[in-house]
């Protein structure tokens, strides 16, 4: 027999037994579709339990009954499959089956002819058919039910409730089921703390009787909606618009389902009708109206002051619905300067802007009006002028902001000249941190004769090493350090033994401060006021002292003072009693404002003199040195003047201007005849120091006598309103004064090494060339005589190639005004 008969056979019999498989199985494959529905739908777990049981023992026994055809059954025969075979393909007189027969005498001739028979029959056998598996169904079915079985099903599938390995579960279950919970509905709205507004309950017996006379319920923005359903087959909560009934998609409460509870929590930021619903049955409506947080206010109320110590004060007043969590203070250089708009140099942007902390007396405040007090005399923009803008925030994290004020910085007054004196060199540092030249020079003309000058070696020692830090300095990290240790130094000269019970009583202050701000204890509040009266009681003892120490070191006497505005020790002890007595009885917030007056009070104490108690003169040099100082400063702000003038922008006398003999626009006006009476005045101080510098026996450097001369061109020119020439000789003048105070500088030093002017230690005269801590002076190489190196640093590179990019992008925009861009493109060829 050939393999495809074979296979063909082998399928024939496969094709039998499914036939027999699906006859034996079809009445257990009905239970099992009776079952399913019944387990689906729910129906067997609702039947009582005697009649649920019952019937899962009748399914039970059904279901081993139908058993019993599928245990029966065998597989097909060969001989049965060949004769499907032969039915499926057709075949008359059962060619196959006849293949299997053998002839009687196996070893006669007549096998051999048998065999080739078969053999015949067999090759003519091309096209077997196995026949496909035929079912008898519609014998045994004949009212179709299993059609009736399998619509049930697909309906159970598509429409069951619950899960279906629960719902097996209580079908089959043989204890008795659990007690349903009872539905229950709780919800309530949470107000942000802030607003110090209760809960409310909305499913209160209360509230449900306000719904009654209301309609809709107000709470406020931000208000956290819980809500919570125990019971519920199918929760859901939904948010509709309380005008159309729409639904609400942008309100997605977070829902957590724990243990059949099921809760759901959302911020209410705009009005809405709340539905609670189970499946399609409606359990709950709320409509609530959203009361909106309105951002805060704030406002300047008065102007800048500032007191004998230089500290800033800022009034202001702000409020909020809900009280005010934090007001800021930001600040950033003004365009609008003393001396004119803008900066002769970019050293000022090194720093960053100052802060300026403002500290709320009372917490979350809904209206308050204060003055708040910093000092920011220490900051490198002390003197200058600075846009300040207020933004207040509330507790819900919106802001206001206040309209921009320009004020100005207060710089502290310094009395000591040799505090002045570094005060100075560290404003022309700040200024100019790429040109340190002149800072180093006249730090080192300030060591060449320290006897009244220099009080304490340690001093002088400080000052000798900010030179050398200086005079080394590499970057801009260098200049930044050696400007905070000048200020420190200037300072601490002023100051003397006064700096460091200040900064012990500032010290335990805050700390007070901070104690009543968090609500400390009795027992730490009282043992910070015992230190704050010692801190207290040395620093007005160190101030005495201070003042004696200067007024014996200038040779002056008290003068009288009106008692009615003196400020005793006595009444200063009563202010720390009545804070203390405050903060016992839990006003914590009155404490902190008495404690602020008395900040303000201390402050305001100063070991400063009257204007009769002011020294009788400085050292001729350093009068000298100021007023040379002085001298440039003012031209420099004369020549930013002379800039604002209208004039030609080639700078030159055009032909044809003055017709009829009368003065055109910006030639002879009162205000070119103003500037021109100033650049006079300025020269006549220019003559008036040369000569006081000859009667202290040093002849004035050829470069004053320079500036002299392009003074007096630049007062002419004035004159004439020509100002374009005007700025050319003012700037030539300016330059002059600079190389000047340089020469000036080196023939200080010089005559301290020549002469008895050096000055070792303690005061005792020196007649070499060393300085007081024995090292050499440097007066020669690189920084003097023809050994000088010309080439400017790194920095001075790096800060003119960023100043020269600057200036060629201001001077490309569009809308820049013509006199400013003329003014840009001459510095620019200046520049090249």
């Amino acid at each position: 027999m050939s393999p495809q008969l074979q296979r063909t056979v082998w399928r024939a019999r496969l094709a039998l037994f499914w036939e027999r498989l699906w006859a034996a199985s079809f009445p257990l494959v009905m239970l099992a579709a009776v079952f399913a529905v019944a387990v689906l739908t729910g129906l067997l777990a609702l039947l009582p339990d005697y009649v649920r049981y019952a019937a899962l023992a009748a399914f039970v026994a059904t279901f081993l009954w139908t058993l019993r055809p599928i245990f029966r059954l065998v597989f097909p025969a060969r001989a049965e499959a060949l004769r499907r075979v032969e039915a499926a393909s057709a075949l008359d007189h059962r060619p196959i089956s006849a293949s299997e027969d053998k002839p009687a005498n196996p070893g006669s001739a007549a096998s051999a002819i048998w065999e080739v028979h078969v053999a015949r029959q067999l090759a003519k056998l091309t096209h077997l058919k196995a026949g496909t598996p035929r079912s008898d169904l519609k014998w045994r079915d004949p009212y179709a039910l299993r059609l009736v079985a399998l619509l049930g099903v697909i309906a159970a599938l598509f429409l069951y409730r619950g899960d279906p390995v629960s719902n097996f579960a209580d079908a089959v279950r043989v204890t008795s089921a659990p007690a349903q919970t009872a539905l229950s509905l709780d919800a309530w709205v949470r107000p942000p703390g802030y607003t110090a507004k209760p809960p409310m309950l909305l499913t209160s017996a209360a509230l449900k009787e306000r719904l009654a006379r209301e309609s809709d319920l107000l709470v406020p923005e931000a208000s956290l909606l819980v809500l919570r359903v125990a019971g519920a087959e199918e929760p859901r909560l939904t948010f509709h618009d309380l005008i159309g009934g729409e639904e609400i998609s942008g309100l997605a409460p977070k829902i957590t389902t724990d243990g059949g509870t099921f809760t759901a929590e959302t911020r209410l930021d705009r009005p809405a009708e709340i539905r609670v619903f189970d499946g399609s049955s409606e359990l709950a409506r709320w409509r609530l109206s959203v009361i909106p947080d309105e951002p805060p206010k704030i406002a300047f109320t008065g102007d800048q002051a500032s007191d004998s110590a230089g500290a800033l004060s800022l009034s202001w007043k702000g409020s909020d619905d809900y009280g005010l969590a934090a007001v800021t203070a930001k600040m950033v250089l003004s365009d609008d300067q003393a001396d004119g708009p803008g900066f002769a140099s970019n050293g000022v942007f090194l720093y960053d802007a100052p802060a300026f902390p403002i500290t709320l007396k009372r917490a979350s405040p809904r209206e308050v009006e204060e003055t708040s007090t910093n000092d920011l005399t220490a900051h490198p923009w002390a003197g200058l002028n600075v846009d300040v803008t207020l933004e207040a925030k509330d507790q819900a994290g919106k802001t206001a902001k206040t309209e921009t004020r320009t004020v100005t910085l207060p710089e502290r007054p310094f009395i000591m000249p040799l505090a002045k004196a570094l005060i100075e060199q560290r404003k022309a540092l700040i200024h100019e941190p790429d040109d340190t030249r002149n800072v180093d020079l006249m730090l080192k003309s300030l060591l060449l004769y320290p006897e009244g000058l220099v009080g304490k070696s340690g001093i002088h020692i400080a000052i000798a090493a900010l030179q050398s830090h200086i005079a080394n300095a590499r970057n801009q990290d260098d200049i930044k350090q050696s400007v905070d240790e000048l200020w420190k130094l200037a300072v601490a000269i002023e100051e003397g033994d006064l700096a460091d019970a200040k900064a012990e009583l500032d010290a335990i202050r805050k700390e007070l401060q901070k104690a009543l701000a968090e609500g400390a204890s009795p027992e730490r509040i009282a043992e910070l006021m015992d230190k704050l009266r010692d801190a207290m009681n040395k620093y007005l003892q160190s101030m005495a002292e201070e003042t004696m120490r200067r007024m014996q070191q200038n040779g002056m006497k008290p003068q009288p003072v009106d008692p009615s505005r003196m400020l005793s020790q006595q009444d200063l002890q009563k202010m720390l009693d009545t804070i203390q007595k405050l903060a016992e009885s839990g006003a914590n917030e009155a404490a902190q404002e008495m404690l602020s007056q008395l900040e303000s009070l201390l402050r305001n104490l100063q070991p400063g003199m009257s204007a009769e108690m002011q020294p009788q003169g400085e050292s001729p040099m350093s009068e000298m040195l100021g007023d040379l100082s002085e001298l440039m400063r003012r031209q420099q702000q004369l020549m930013d003047e002379t800039m604002r003038l209208p004039g030609d922008p080639n700078g030159e006398q055009q032909e044809g201007d003055q017709q009829n003999g009368e003065p055109q626009q910006g030639q002879g006006s009162p205000e070119g005849q103003s500037l021109s009476e100033k650049q006079d005045a300025l020269r006549g101080m220019l003559e008036d120091l040369m000569g006081r510098l000859g009667q202290q026996g040093m002849s004035p450097p050829q470069s004053f006598g320079q500036a002299g001369k392009s003074m007096q061109g630049a007062t002419g020119s004035l004159k004439q309103g020509r100002r374009d020439p005007a700025l050319g000789q003012q700037g030539d003048a300016l330059n002059a004064l600079r190389e000047g105070a340089q020469s000036m500088a080196r023939q200080m030093m010089q005559q301290g090494q020549g002469n008895t002017g050096n000055y070792g230690r303690h005061g005792q005269a020196r007649g070499d060339d060393r300085d007081p801590l024995g090292r050499p002076r440097s007066t020669r190489g690189e920084e003097y005589g023809p050994d000088r190196n010309m080439l400017p640093g790194e920095a001075a590179i790096r800060r003119a190639r960023e100043i020269l990019d600057m200036l060629r992008e201001r001077a490309n925009k569009p809308d820049l005004p013509r006199i400013d861009k003329d003014y840009i493109e001459r510095l620019l060829r200046g520049l090249y």
